[in-house]
């Protein structure tokens, strides 16, 4: 599911241009490899701004405006035109998304309605903005401003000083604190999450950590359970852990926190539902599997699972509807109920979204089976775009984005 050699890679790299401490360089491997976990537990479709991008945005238009002009010796040429685009109907006019983006030294929520972005309450101020991914009804975050241990190397894998968590639900504007700890992953339980910890800063990331469901506001849901050695958390799926090896980290297990007991091991989890693991061998003719934990039932989808680390995908929140696409192909969605899987007419782009020249994103919007879509060039200027489908719908809603801060915000939608 991640390509450990190029992490690897650029862990050593970092390493030797003096540009990361190991324990960072540790976490971003971590959290490089949990994307596609991410992707699908975030169970909204809010996009989240990584980089800096200040409330002033507020002051620009969301869809059809012109943006600023880039200097001319950086952009000398501004693209006209995408490379590939999206096609369907225009958008409606008035249609609402809410963007959580990191603005400044904090974070806030932007409505492409009114164009407006409102801080959020509750988050201690942070130079670096925060990182944000999903969880049941809102969003898991914490400071980029990371600390370094000494004690941390590329060969002395540990878990390094404990981070603070918080948890901003959707579309509220106060941040709650969630707690201290190594990692906090989404649960199946609303506003629950599950709070990974080491029992010190130096402690071996091949040794055991421990997992205890807490409330988003940081109050213990349950005991504390010691996870098997050299696993850690990948996310809560109904009422049992999906964990990942910190070594070979295509390779999973289902585990039931209760008894400690091992139900099943994957190769090559793709994504996760509330209740659904989705997964493939990887093998040739293989295609995507779908396990429902709380029936034992698993099914075997169209949707070919040769390469399952090229795949993007998400859940509905419900479970019901998988979104996949593969590198330059068609978004399709396959519905665990009827079995069906339905093409999404406009949506196939020739780079797709492991490209370094055109990005695409899409996640569902929260409570709903509308799959938000967005695409746009990589590292020039030049127009986005931002459109939805759903079933029934039998082309796309598509609209262009033109302001460049607009673009950078869904070029980040996670």
């Amino acid at each position: 599911m991640t390509d450990i050699n190029g992490l690897r890679a650029a862990m050593h790299a970092a390493v030797d241009g003096e540009k990361a401490h190991a324990d960072q360089l540790i976490r971003q491997v971590m959290r490089r490899h949990r994307r596609h976990s991410i992707r699908v537990a975030c169970i909204t479709v809010l996009a989240v701004l990584a980089l800096a991008v200040p409330a002033a945005i507020t002051a620009h238009d969301w869809l059809g405006a012109p943006g600023p002009v880039p200097p001319a010796n950086r952009h000398p040429h501004p693209a006209k035109h995408l490379r590939t685009k999206m096609t369907g109907l225009p958008l409606p006019a008035g249609t609402n998304f809410q963007l959580l983006v990191s603005a400044g030294d904090g974070a806030a929520w932007y409505s492409t309605a009114t164009r407006r972005a409102e801080h959020i309450r509750g988050l201690p101020r942070s130079q670096g903005g925060y990182q944000f991914w999903g969880a049941n009804g809102g969003w898991i975050g914490y400071s980029n401003n990371t600390g370094s241990s000494n004690q941390c190397t590329t060969t002395n894998l540990c878990a390094g000083p404990p981070k603070e968590f918080y948890f901003v639900a959707d579309g509220s504007l106060t941040a709650t604190r969630i707690g201290a700890g190594s990692w906090v992953v989404a649960s199946s339980r609303p506003g629950a999450v599950w709070l990974e910890t080491y029992p010190h800063a130096s402690a071996k990331l091949t040794g055991s950590a421990a997992a205890q469901l807490v409330s988003t506001t940081g109050q213990p849901l349950g005991p504390r359970y010691q996870l098997p050695a050299d696993y850690s958390l990948g996310r809560g799926v109904g009422s049992y852990l999906q964990l990942y090896n910190n070594q070979q980290q295509n390779l999973y297990m289902l585990w039931d926190p209760r008894t400690g007991r091992v139900l099943r091991h994957f190769d090559n989890v793709i994504t996760n539902g509330p209740e659904q693991i989705a997964w493939s061998p990887g093998c040739r003719s293989c295609r995507v599997q779908i396990l429902d934990v709380s029936t034992g039932t698993a099914v075997t989808t169209p949707i070919p699972g040769r390469n399952p680390a090229s795949l993007a995908a998400a859940f509905s929140d419900d479970g019901r509807l998988l979104a996949v696409q593969q590198p330059g192909q068609q978004i399709k969605v396959f519905d665990t109920a009827t079995r069906t899987l339905t093409a999404i007419p406009g949506t196939a782009l020739s780079s797709g979204w492991l490209s370094s020249a055109d990005w695409q994103n899409f996640q569902w919007q929260p409570g709903s089976h509308r799959l938000v879509i967005s695409a746009g060039p990589n590292n020039r200027p030049g127009p986005a775009q931002l459109a939805y489908w759903q079933p029934g719908d039998a082309v796309l809603r598509v609209a262009t984005v033109r302001n460049l801060g607009e673009i950078t915000a869904l070029q980040t939608f996670f």
